[in-house]
């Protein structure tokens, strides 16, 4: 029995106790140092939303044509919202989307007569960007109550004002 006991103990080996101090030390960094990385956006491509105040007014039941205007009250420029010479309306939305019962304007089911900003048509030589102290007018045929309009933007799809009709 004593040689057994004797080549237990011979043959037992392990990582000293700084090592492995220093093991674990160097995973902590570096899942902290990922963990930072998704946190700030270095990884992943997360993109973030503008803080942007946007103020919608006109937003209310209308059987006859309603025109809302959503103004960028200030925060930070939506850059590339609108694409420029958009041939209608549905093809003027880029980083920034309005939409009506969750369906993007222009689409089949939305009702608009026209959409301007700052008084250019939509098809005209409409300027990329929404800015602090520019106007978004969109004229509807028809507004009903329960009616939901949705201001998105699109890279990050965050909702940046939503409204309910009443």
């Amino acid at each position: 029995m004593n040689t057994t006991k004797r080549s237990l103990k011979k043959d037992e080996q392990a990582v000293s106790p700084v090592i492995g101090v220093i093991m674990m030390i160097a995973i902590v960094v570096i899942i902290a140092a990922v963990v930072a990385a998704f946190a700030y956006g270095i990884i992943g491509g997360v993109k973030k939303a503008p803080s942007s105040a946007l103020v919608v007014e006109g937003a209310k039941v209308s059987l006859t044509a309603t025109t809302v205007t959503i103004f960028h009250h200030g925060g930070d420029t939506i850059t590339e919202a609108f694409t420029a010479n958009a041939t209608n309306v549905s093809l003027m939305w880029d980083n920034l989307e309005v939409r009506l019962n969750g369906v993007a304007l222009g689409g089949a089911a939305t009702n608009v007569n026209f959409v301007e900003v700052n008084g250019v048509n939509c098809t005209d030589n409409l300027k990329t960007s929404f800015e602090p102290g520019d106007q978004l007018k969109i004229g509807f045929v028809s507004l009903a109550e329960g009616d939901s309009l949705v201001i998105v933007h699109e890279p990050s799809d965050n909702i940046l004002q939503r409204i309910t009709i009443s």
